[in-house]
């Protein structure tokens, strides 16, 4: 190798060397102007911060402890099932209620005599007695209570005018529904009967609905009496297996 060559490499390796020298030193410089100007920052800056960073946590926490809206509790209600038992609940209290009803709805009320006097004629569905008006034998779906005219007819339970009319066999005829499917009917009343209620009007076991007379036609040969029926769902009934029926037997016997 020449002298020539040797040169230049030599000269080569100074300059690598001088740069690399050069590049440690300014890496130095840049890192140490970074460290000091950490060092001298602001102490407001660090105040500042810390306190965002305080006010988050407190706001944070200050959401968590808020009261619920009832929107809020809508939504969280729904995603836990809690409006579906809310729901579910209502059904059952109104589906129970409903029950509740119908069963007083079938409850048959209490019964009493609709007059105070005494029974002359039972009720005979099977074996046909005899008529002194139409002198001849048949049913008698009802029972005959004695009463002179003007005598008061009551309600034998609480219930509902539900019929008024003049019947032309029967005479004057007053009806009232009763809960559990009970109808009452009250026959061969007076004239004057037909004023003393009004369909719909709700009355009272004992209350005067009218007064006995002499208007069933039918039973026109017949001791002054009522004619007093009993129904239940549409079936004919003895009405002396509701309430107590005094007949001129039960007298003789005291």
């Amino acid at each position: 190798m020449s002298s020539s060559t040797k040169k230049q490499n030599r000269i080569l390796l100074i300059s690598l060397t001088a740069i690399l020298a050069a590049t440690a030193v300014l890496i130095a410089v840049t890192g140490s102007a970074n460290k000091k100007k950490a060092e001298t920052l602001p102490a407001e800056t660090v105040e500042t911060v810390a306190e965002t960073k305080k006010t988050s946590t407190e706001t944070k926490k200050e959401t968590e402890k808020a009261p619920k809206n009832s929107s809020t509790e809508e939504v969280e209600e729904k995603v836990t099932g809690k409006t579906v038992e809310k729901e579910e609940t209502k059904e059952t209290e109104e589906k129970k209620d409903a029950e509740v009803a119908v069963v007083i709805d079938d409850v048959l009320p209490e019964f009493s005599s609709p007059v105070s006097g005494i029974a002359i004629k039972d009720y005979s569905d099977n074996v046909p007695v005899f008529s002194y008006t139409m002198e001849d034998y048949r049913v008698h779906n009802g029972v005959d209570f004695a009463a002179s005219v003007g005598t008061p007819v009551c309600a034998a339970a609480d219930g509902t005018v539900s019929e008024i009319n003049d019947d032309p066999m029967m005479g004057v005829c007053v009806s009232l529904t009763h809960a559990g499917g009970a109808v009452t009917k009250y026959k061969g009343l007076s004239e004057e009967s037909m004023s003393m209620v009004n369909v719909g009007d709700n009355v009272v076991r004992g209350q005067a609905i009218g007064s006995a007379g002499d208007t069933a036609l039918i039973e026109s040969a017949e001791e002054n009496h009522v004619h007093f029926e009993l129904t239940v769902n549409g079936e004919a009934q003895n009405p002396a297996d509701y309430f107590k029926v005094t007949r001129v037997s039960d007298l003789t016997e005291d």
